[in-house]
């Protein structure tokens, strides 16, 4: 949810595939087909854009991993009752 938190909750990529590659002089992670969510214009970033209810799908089943945690992201905050805790 790093995107969100830096967005300030008005985009999001999710649904990000990928690979590590440790053939690389220093191994980095691939990453392919993401998804791209905005808070004020829905399908403004092609058809996966899916605007605020795909933020707020997100933020309801997403739930934190060593990832977010090493990032040391906050709680998501999507100033709905239910948000994301670690």
């Amino acid at each position: 949810h790093w995107t969100y938190n830096y967005t300030s909750g008005n985009v999001l990529v999710c649904d990000i595939q990928g690979i590590l590659n440790r053939e690389s002089r220093n191994p980095m992670f691939c990453l392919t087909d993401p998804a791209i969510c905005s808070k004020r214009k829905k399908d403004r970033y092609g058809r996966t854009d899916l605007g605020w209810t795909g933020i707020r799908n997100f933020c309801r089943t997403h739930r934190c991993n060593n990832v977010c945690k090493a990032l040391s992201l906050p709680i998501i905050r999507t100033g709905k009752k239910r948000d994301h805790k670690h």
